[in-house]
């Protein structure tokens, strides 16, 4: 039975392990776009700084609004029977957008997932066996040695 339950503890700590990484990865994002979203072209409307808003349904509103005018545009081309370049806002595809905006949810919602990470983390290092936290420190170790 400490077997089974030593094998589940190490699958879940691995599991622990990845969500971290993946937590490290958003606080570093690579972005695409300027970062500096208007919901008019040209000069007027006070542009949304993406690196900096904290609001997600803000978030969502610019990813729907982008999403509702390249379907226009793209429907204004069929229309007429004309072909377009691709639909582009402030120069960036809608694609690289909606990359940015992720990675900006992402980053929002990091302090939430650290938090509950942490605390599983605590949870699982307080079922280890002895076996298996003298196995893992061997392991440990083992790796700084090479």
């Amino acid at each position: 039975m400490a077997k089974k339950t030593d094998e589940k503890t190490l699958q879940l700590i691995a599991e622990v392990k990845k969500q971290k990484e993946e937590i490290a990865r958003a606080e570093r994002p690579n972005w695409i776009t300027n970062c500096s979203f208007s919901y008019t072209t040209g000069a007027g409307g006070a542009p949304t700084n993406i690196h900096v808003e904290a609001n997600i349904p803000t978030l969502v509103s610019i990813v729907g609004f982008l999403l509702d005018k390249e379907r226009s545009y793209n429907e204004a081309a069929k229309v007429l029977g004309t072909s377009t370049p691709d639909f582009t806002w402030g120069g960036f595809s809608v694609k690289d957008w909606i990359s940015d905006i992720k990675q900006r949810i992402d980053k929002i919602q990091i302090a939430t997932k650290r938090k509950k990470l942490e605390a599983l983390e605590a949870r699982l290092n307080a079922i280890i066996s002895p076996e298996l936290r003298a196995q893992m420190e061997l392991d440990a170790i083992a790796n700084e040695l090479g």
